[in-house]
């Protein structure tokens, strides 16, 4: 499950206090993974080998 925050929405401070208790409550469930875009990203780009016969960035361009 991902988290989007939109700045406009979250950014009130007297919505702070919620987003932390949310937070606290999501994280300590087991095997939550808290990570960033970009580490979503290395781990795909880790994780998943091309399709057998799929042409890769290169040799598209």
């Amino acid at each position: 499950m991902s988290l989007v925050l939109h700045p406009f929405v979250i950014n009130q401070p007297f919505r702070h206090r919620y987003l932390d208790r949310a937070l606290a409550h999501i994280a300590n469930h087991p095997g939550v993974w808290l990570t960033t875009s970009d580490e979503i990203a290395d781990h795909y780009a880790r994780t998943t080998a091309p399709a057998a016969g799929a042409a890769t960035g290169a040799e598209r361009a």
